[in-house]
């Protein structure tokens, strides 16, 4: 299939059938779209380059009153952002297809009048205006194709959106699942898949109390208390910070959508609460529940799994 069937047909997928007896395989070309549920909700780095984005972090983060141990105050803050963040998007950042639509079709008009019985002053001027707007939304919608695709090698701003979008489509067609076998049988029913991978890892991460590890008579070697004493002291904001630099800014977002690059853009409205979430755990241990929440991804090891 080209790249433009893809452009038209997205969900399209071929499957080759056994050929019994006969010399030729029945091929069966489908257009498939199966709903597997919401996408998770992820935080965009264009954000991050919005102002009145930086604005609505900072009045948000300080406006909660979260009671209980640092590591909570933290997940639960991060929590409550996402939810206002969601409404922030639709009403402030808007949907860029349609702002970028509605701009262009107001320069067409323009553009059309101007032909015929030409511009006032006023509406040359808003047509500069509309002009800034779409170039504004084409790069905001760049950005969010460019982070889809995860084409790091390729710098933002090189205008190539039918390379994003068939980047993209070609991400989603090769690591989309298909069906399983169930008890033998192809099964392309999203609920009893569903079920069925769900089950699989409950029974991969379950405790199994007959396999334990016995450590009686084991003699351990002891460091010194010198190697104790730094094991055990305070986490300095310093080395916090260090730390959360040496992560990837783009990569492992988690269940609040939040990546290592939002941590640093933001560092000085959450470092306070990042240093206390560190060091109350270093102290207690404890993970809230939710706090190491994570999604698991079907990777495919082989072509069409």
């Amino acid at each position: 299939m080209s790249k433009e069937w893809l452009d038209f047909w997205p969900n399209c997928q071929q499957f080759v059938l056994s050929r019994s007896v006969s010399d030729h395989c029945v091929v069966i070309l489908k257009e498939v779209s199966v709903d597997w549920g919401p996408n998770p909700f992820r935080c965009l780095d264009v954000w991050l380059r919005d102002s009145k984005f930086k604005e609505f972090v900072s009045s948000s983060w300080y406006s909660y009153e979260v009671m209980g141990d640092g590591i909570f105050i933290f997940k639960e803050n991060l929590k409550r952002l996402k939810a206002y963040q969601k409404i922030w998007n639709k009403e402030v950042f808007g949907y860029l297809n349609l702002a970028s639509k509605e701009a262009q079709k107001k320069i067409d008009a323009l553009d059309e009048r101007d032909e015929g019985c030409g511009l006032t002053g006023y509406e040359r001027e808003e047509r500069k205006v509309l002009l800034a707007e779409l170039n504004k939304a084409k790069f905001k919608q760049e950005a969010v194709m460019f982070q889809k695709t995860r084409q790091s090698w390729i710098k933002q701003g090189d205008l190539n959106t039918r390379f994003f979008h068939s980047s993209v489509k070609w991400r989603r067609a090769k690591n989309q699942l298909h069906g399983l076998h169930v008890n033998g049988k192809w099964c392309e029913d999203k609920e009893v898949i569903k079920d069925k991978i769900q089950s699989f890892f409950e029974d991969r991460f379950a405790r199994n109390d007959a396999c334990q590890v016995g450590l009686d008579n084991v003699n351990f070697c002891s460091i010194s208390e010198t190697d104790n004493d730094m094991l055990i002291a305070d986490f300095y904001e310093e080395e916090i910070r260090i730390a959360v630099w040496r992560c990837d800014s783009c990569k492992s977002p988690d269940p609040n959508s939040f990546n290592f690059g939002f941590i640093k853009f933001y560092w000085d409205i959450v470092k306070n609460d990042v240093v206390a979430a560190v060091k109350d755990f270093a102290v207690n241990g404890h993970w809230p529940k939710g706090t190491n929440a994570s999604f698991l991804c079907l990777i495919p090891k082989i072509e069409n799994p």
